[in-house]
């Protein structure tokens, strides 16, 4: 890999949080489709890579064997995400971090700052206000419009969360 001062900076870590895999993954391609240099992390695209047999689902409270999958694959995305934003990528990881995972998600990636953007529809109520929260266009069980990924490029700054605090 190149030194990242001779490619320019690094990249934006930009995290794409929905109840449904399909729009967060929708989601996640059509801002990253927006960039100028973007790379798309799923999560859950990679823990079907890396489990075999069936994936566990959710339970509440997570089983111990649950959380430990979790983190496998956050860091896994963060890692993919990492290897591209040292490249001037930017980087739209789309995962589950709904409810109170998406602190547990954003404290993997301290001290960096994220664009979290959450899409409202089934959203769990538990989670923080933080970052940029969108509807799907047509409400709940609606696919991804390109009037939402417009809106969540034009409004990135709207988007930011810092995980570290700053002096």
């Amino acid at each position: 890999m190149s030194d990242p001062d001779e490619t320019g900076p690094r990249g934006r870590l930009l995290l794409v949080t929905a109840a449904r895999a399909s729009a967060r993954a929708a989601l996640a391609s059509a801002v990253a489709a927006r960039l100028e240099r973007a790379v798309v992390v799923d999560g859950a695209a990679l823990e079907q890579t890396l489990t075999t047999g069936d994936v566990p689902g959710w339970d509440d409270p997570p089983t111990p064997e649950q959380l430990r999958l979790r983190l496998l694959r956050w860091s896994a995305a963060l890692a993919v995400a990492e290897t591209y934003q040292l490249e001037g990528f930017d980087a739209v990881v789309a995962e589950d971090a709904l409810g109170d995972r998406l602190e547990d998600f954003l404290d993997l990636v301290e001290p960096e700052p994220v664009h979290v953007v959450v899409v409202r529809d089934g959203a769990d109520p538990r989670t923080p206000r933080w970052g940029l929260w969108v509807d799907t266009e047509g409400g709940e069980g609606a696919e991804v419009t390109d009037g939402t990924a417009d809106d969540v490029v034009a409004r990135l700054s709207d988007a930011l969360v810092l995980t570290a605090e700053t002096d």
